[in-house]
């Protein structure tokens, strides 16, 4: 009885991580190609750069300054930040800087509805970039995001690297982590022609995206949620990798509650989305292929979990359990080679605790995945600094 209860839980995990497996093949074996930078003479059109900021009074004098210069380098890009239901000075900061300023203090609080909020606030804008607070930009992003920008694709996602603390021990890990999230994958989706996704910061939508599919997205994950739309009504997101957006990433229980935020927000985005999404590409709709692969891949560490499930029983649901593992090997592979080889030890030495780690936040990823949870922002370095 206990053994065939077994066998059948491995099955089921070989099953569930097949698909991700296929996706993380297809894209990691894609990802191997080089990356074709923008050819076309610059795009001129005005830009209209969003930062959604929540309580970033403590950001806001390292990031804002560095926005705005390169705005007025660029000629024809204004800085608007979104200082949405703040408790602190955010707004009154980023006007002493001048920077345009959104205050919203009503309605639900959270960046999926703060941006709605300015894309309604100035509607007739070409392009809008959105940047978080804790974000810097490549000297020269402006200027290669208009070459792409030239393509006149729906949308632009940009490479988004982790800024780790000089004190983070952690920092390796996270740029082999991110790397193989947010640069892997989606360089390999652009060499296969499919839209690749949002990662919710640095990305670029254009006014005619944004008419088409109004920005509607109010849950933990609004980037993900929204380039649910944008599959569903035939938008492609193209990918800029010659460019980087840095953003910070936070340490201790401020990561947990990050992981907390975007695990379990898409757990909870899976939960409700990939059996309508099969249905209806069943129905014919296989436009929205793409969007059931990323949503049918795991967080790689729960990914992994399963696969050695699976291996734990004989016959062929330990041989997909195998397979899987190999194809993670190969994607994670990838990611390593590509870092700084002075990164490629110290994260190979952090990952055992990180799995650790992961494995234990578990039970709170799965209570961010609950219905109705909120949108939690994580402290930054600046802020535990000062009260350090």
């Amino acid at each position: 009885m206990w053994l065939e209860l077994m066998s059948g839980i491995a099955a089921g995990a070989a099953l569930v991580t097949l698909p991700g497996s296929w996706s993380l093949a297809r894209w990691t074996w894609a990802a191997r190609r080089p990356v074709t930078p923008p050819t076309l003479a610059p795009s001129n059109a005005p830009i209209l750069l969003l930062v959604p900021a929540h309580n970033e009074s403590a950001s806001l004098p390292q990031t804002l300054p560095r926005l705005l210069a390169q705005a007025q380098v660029d000629g024809n890009c204004r800085v608007l930040v979104i200082a949405d239901h703040c408790s602190d000075n955010t707004a009154e900061i980023a006007r002493a800087f001048g920077a345009m300023v959104l205050e919203r203090n009503e309605g639900a609080r959270g960046k999926g509805y703060a941006l709605a909020a300015a894309f309604a606030l100035l509607p007739d804008v070409p392009w809008y970039l959105i940047v978080d607070a804790d974000s810097r930009l490549d000297a020269n992003f402006l200027a290669v995001l208009r070459c792409k920008m030239a393509e006149n694709p729906d949308g632009i996602q940009a490479r988004y690297e982790p800024d780790c603390a000089s004190d983070d021990p952690n920092a390796a890990l996270r740029h082999w982590a991110l790397h193989a999230f947010n640069v892997i994958r989606p360089r390999g989706r652009a060499a296969l022609g499919e839209s690749v996704g949002l990662l919710g910061n640095g990305f670029a939508l254009s006014n005619a995206t944004l008419q088409r599919v109004p920005y509607q997205a109010g849950s933990i994950v609004e980037d993900l949620e929204y380039q649910l739309s944008l599959a569903a009504a035939h938008c492609k997101l193209a990918w800029l990798e010659d460019v980087a957006v840095y953003g910070e990433m936070p340490q201790g229980e401020n990561a947990r509650v990050q992981r907390q935020r975007w695990e379990g927000g898409r757990l909870a985005m899976i939960r409700r989305n990939v059996l309508p999404l099969m249905i209806r590409i069943c129905r014919g709709e296989t436009h929205l292929w793409p969007i059931l692969q990323e949503l049918t891949l795991l967080p790689l560490s729960q990914h992994m979990l399963l696969l050695l499930l699976a291996c734990s029983a004989g016959g062929w649901p330990q041989a997909l359990g195998l397979l899987g593992l190999l194809v993670l090997m190969f994607h994670t592979g990838l990611a390593l080679f590509e870092l700084p080889r002075a990164l490629r030890s110290s994260a190979l030495l952090c990952a055992p605790r990180y799995v650790v780690w992961k494995i234990m936040q578990l039970p709170s990823i799965f209570r961010g995945s609950r219905s109705g949870a909120l949108w939690q922002r994580s402290v930054r370095h600046i802020e535990q600094e000062k009260t350090s």
